[in-house]
């Protein structure tokens, strides 16, 4: 590592580097100039957002913010996207451009720049070059594409998070702008539901805990809550973060396991909840619940700093755990329970302020008995004697995954069991991070009508219809509810069968596994653990229940049942090929609710505990499926696990059963 600088003269050539030349959208960084010449030179780069310290929106006057803080991996700010070490920004300098929130000042040409960025690598000499081609300045010009490394501290207790500072600073005839930029890269302990932006659910920095040494980890504590932890416990550097059924909202001392604070989030009376709380690298942490609030507070005290009511308190919930970055909050709405359903829809909110920027939705306003692949407004729109019904169903009960630059969105739709699966129910989706635009949707089961014949059950059809030979149209009790709980994960892998390196993959309520080319949504494999029910089966919990992983070339999951379940069950924990989706390994295990835990070549995933069974949370080797221990749990363990640091965390309980968070650590 070392400190670089350049001074470059009048008379230095152009090298033709000039590039996307514009400030005029108010999204440079100025960087604390002198207001008359700080628009000489200043910051730009995709996902270079200030963001520490963070807003409190109850004070009158904002904190200035000067840094980037990111998390190690973090989609946006972490321009590779990977959990390596290290936080790759991308840094551009722009010259001479016209800012809308530089008012004062007026560009002239830049003779001369200075760049200085101490404790950076050699990949921020790229900076200089590229810079040196845009003076003398003849007109606004920026860099681009340029980076800038942060490598983490290392410590005996592990990494630390690093800081660099770029300082810039430009001549002109008016005068010079001194700038400064502060890049603060922050070690990943578990921040958020799918550990990282992907949702890939594995720790990749973990060097601790082992295959060879699982068996050793001892129980370090148990936070009993009163009330059952099914979301993932989140961990930042000093608290462990855990969502509760009875409302509450805990921050837990990593060290002792006492609770620091708590929040009550007043949704007791429903279900309280489900979402996993997000820690977000500037010091905040946001979470949903059951009565549709999405709340942002202080993570080191528990205050609020804002709180947003999204949908109806009656229907709407928030099972997914919100996802963050370049400052926007994304989260899925589903309904309670599905009786009644409500309209599903991925929302985007403001993270400062939690004013809401988009939401799309999943199924139309309006569909017509008759035919509900039909939108329609009064019942004379429907073919037949059909009626004009509300469209409901197809929730986003699934977290949402990201690109490594932040700009598109991987979203999960799964179905209802009180609605016909219509509109873009049981899909998969790319969306624009910034407007909400649909890049592609691929649905992998055909829409659903509101009946079936009663001589050939496996035939949809709208009620009032003949079947003919097939004899009435009866309507269901039951509809299919499939699609997909969790998911998705955005995978990098060997070409193989996709013919590209970068799939979307999620595990469906139906039994099977789909893999989705990222460029255009075309499915290129699929694998199915047990064959797709006919109509008018019912997924119940559906095979696929928890959040599938992904590390080292395959796919885990642990499975649950369907309705009625298959005799002879399949085994409940497997592993799968990324290459094909074929099947790597699969052991008895059991049906689970948990989403799995991967770190270090150990597999993590726990047990319902049916039938009499003990509450028990599983370890295998990850690369062959090699049983390795078996942790004993005060209740069900339907959580998904979280290991950081050579530690484990796992929350326990289900419905109204008794509760917590249990941690464990190396001897």
């Amino acid at each position: 590592m070392r400190a670089f600088s350049l001074i470059l003269l009048l008379g230095v050539l152009a090298l033709p580097l000039a590039a996307r030349a514009d400030c005029s959208t108010g999204g440079c960084i100025a960087g604390g100039g002198k207001a008359e010449t700080d628009c000489a030179i200043e910051f730009s780069g995709n996902g270079l957002v200030l963001n520490f310290p963070f807003q409190d929106p109850s004070k009158a006057k904002p904190k200035k913010q000067k840094e980037i803080r990111c998390f190690d991996g973090d989609a946006g700010c972490d321009t590779d996207g990977k959990v390596d070490g290290k936080c790759t920004f991308n840094v551009d300098l722009c010259l001479e451009n016209t800012d809308p929130n530089l008012a004062s000042c007026t560009p002239t040409s830049v003779t001369a720049v200075e760049v200085q960025a101490k404790k950076s690598t050699d990949e921020g000499l790229g900076l200089l070059t590229a810079v040196t081609g845009l003076v003398p300045s003849a007109g606004a010009a920026c860099t681009s594409g340029e980076t800038i490394e942060v490598p983490l501290k290392e410590s005996k207790k592990g990494l630390k998070k690093a800081k660099v500072s770029v300082k810039a600073k430009a001549t002109t005839a008016a005068g010079k702008d001194n700038d400064t930029l502060k890049l603060t890269c922050m070690p990943r302990a578990w921040p958020t539901h799918g550990y990282d932006s992907a949702n890939t659910r594995a720790n990749t920095s973990e060097d601790k805990i082992t295959p060879a040494n699982v068996s050793t980890l001892v129980e370090k504590w148990t936070a009993e809550l009163g009330a059952p932890v099914t979301a993932t416990p989140t961990v930042s550097d000093k608290l462990v973060y855990a969502g509760a059924w009875n409302g509450m909202v805990y921050a837990i001392d990593r060290k002792k396991g006492k609770v620091k604070w708590e929040y009550d989030t007043g949704s007791g009376g429903i279900l309280g909840v489900q979402s996993s709380v997000t820690v977000i690298p500037d010091g905040r942490v946001v979470f949903g619940d059951s009565q549709s609030d999405i709340t942002m507070l202080n993570g080191k005290n528990g205050k609020v700093l804002w709180e947003k009511r999204v949908g109806d308190i009656a229907v709407d919930h928030f099972w997914s755990s919100p996802m963050v970055s370049d400052g926007r909050v994304y989260v899925g709405v589903a309904s309670h329970s599905d009786d009644p359903c409500t309209q599903g829809r991925l929302v985007a909110l403001d993270g400062d302020s939690g004013a809401e920027l988009w939401s799309l939705e999943t199924v139309p306003d309006n569909i017509c008995t008759s035919d509900t692949s039909v939108e329609c407004t009064v019942d004379g729109d429907c073919p037949g004697s059909g009626t004009c019904v509300a469209g409901r169903g197809a929730g986003v009960t699934a977290t949402v995954a990201l690109d490594p630059t932040g700009q598109y969105v991987y979203m999960n739709v799964v179905g209802c069991f009180t609605y016909p699966s219509i509109g873009d129910s049981d899909s998969i989706f790319k969306v624009n991070a910034e407007t909400g635009a649909v890049i592609w949707k691929t649905r992998v089961n055909p829409p659903e009508q509101f009946g079936f014949c009663s001589e050939d059950p496996t035939i949809d059809c709208a009620i009032g219809d003949a079947c003919g030979v097939s004899g009435i149209c009866i309507e269901k009790a039951f509809y299919h509810d499939y699609g997909f709980l969790n998911g998705p994960v955005l995978a990098d892998i060997d070409p193989g069968e996709c013919g590209e390196s970068r799939v979307v993959v999620s595990g469906s309520k139906d039994g099977a596994l789909y893999a989705l080319k990222e460029s255009d949504g075309s499915i290129c494999w699929e694998h199915h653990v047990l064959p797709v029910p006919l109509t008018p089966a019912f997924a119940g919990f559906g095979l696929f229940n928890g959040a599938i992983g992904y590390a080292d070339g395959k796919f885990y999951a642990g499975l649950n049942e369907m309705i009625p379940a298959t005799i002879p069950r399949p085994d409940h924990v497997q592993a799968f090929d990324a290459d094909d989706g074929s099947s790597a390994w699969s052991e008895p295990g059991g049906p689970t609710w948990s989403s799995v835990g991967l770190a270090n070549g150990v597999l993590f995933v726990g047990s319902a505990g049916l039938g009499g069974a003990v509450p028990t949370l599983f370890s295998y080797d990850a690369s062959d499926g090699t049983p390795l221990h078996e942790f004993d749990l005060p209740n069900t363990a339907s959580s998904g696990p979280s290991v950081a640091d050579g530690e484990l965390y796992v929350g326990y309980g289900v419905l109204s059963s008794p509760g917590g968070v249990r941690a464990y650590e190396l001897p």
